[in-house]
C-alpha cells in the first residue's frame, strides 16, 4: 500500500476556514457594539429616572424646599442655550454642597463632567451635555418666567434629558430616541 505524500492544507480549505473565522469576528464585534450602546441607553436611563430624581429630593430636604421645589433653570428660550440649565442644576447638586463642605447629591461616579461656557455640566454617556428644564418655577433668577416652547414631557414639575444616541432633539428632527425622565 502507498501513502499519499500530501500534507498540509490546500488552499481552498485554508480560505473556508479563515472565512468562518471572518463570519465569527464580524458577528462578535456586532454583538458587542449593540451590547455597549445598550449599556449606554441604560446609563442614561438611569441618570435621569434614577441618579437625579434621589439628588434632587435630597437636595429639597437639606434646603428645607417643599416637593414641588425644584432647582431653578434660566429662563431662556428654546435651542443653544439649553446648556445653561445643566449647569444650575450641577452648581445645586454638586458645586454649592462641596463648597459648603457636604457631600455632593451626585456622586462623582455617576456622571461624567464637561464644561459648556466655561461652566460645568453633567455629559451623557456621549459626551453632550443632559438637557435640564424646570418648569415649576415661577421666576429665574432675572426675574423673568422662563419660556419654553419645545415638548415638554412633565408638564409641572421638570424634564431632564439626554438627547440619546443620535444627538438630535425630537423637536427638531421628530427623533423618539431622547431619553428622559418620567417615562413610563
Amino acid at each position: 500500500m502507498r501513502r499519499s505524500s500530501r500534507s498540509g492544507f490546500t488552499l481552498i480549505e485554508i480560505m473556508i476556514v479563515v472565512g468562518i473565522i471572518a463570519i465569527l469576528v464580524v458577528v462578535l464585534v456586532a454583538v458587542l457594539f449593540g451590547a455597549m450602546k445598550k449599556g449606554e441607553i441604560a446609563k442614561a436611563e438611569d441618570f435621569v429616572t434614577n441618579v437625579i430624581p434621589t439628588a434632587i429630593t435630597k437636595w429639597q430636604n437639606d434646603t428645607m424646599k417643599d416637593s414641588n421645589t425644584y432647582p431653578a433653570s434660566p429662563g431662556l428660550s428654546d435651542g443653544p442655550g439649553y446648556w445653561q440649565g445643566n449647569a444650575s442644576l450641577y452648581e445645586e447638586l454638586v458645586t454649592k454642597p462641596v463648597a459648603a463642605g457636604k457631600d455632593p447629591y451626585v456622586k462623582p461616579e455617576q456622571y461624567n463632567e464637561g464644561t459648556e461656557g466655561g461652566k460645568k455640566v453633567f455629559l451623557d454617556p456621549w459626551m453632550r451635555y443632559y438637557i435640564y428644564r424646570n418648569y415649576s418655577q415661577k421666576r429665574s433668577a432675572s426675574g423673568k418666567t422662563p419660556s419654553f416652547t419645545g415638548k415638554r414631557y412633565n408638564e409641572n414639575t421638570y424634564d431632564i434629558i439626554s438627547l440619546g444616541p443620535d444627538g438630535e432633539l425630537y423637536e427638531f428632527k421628530g427623533d423618539t430616541d431622547d431619553i428622559y425622565n418620567g417615562r413610563d
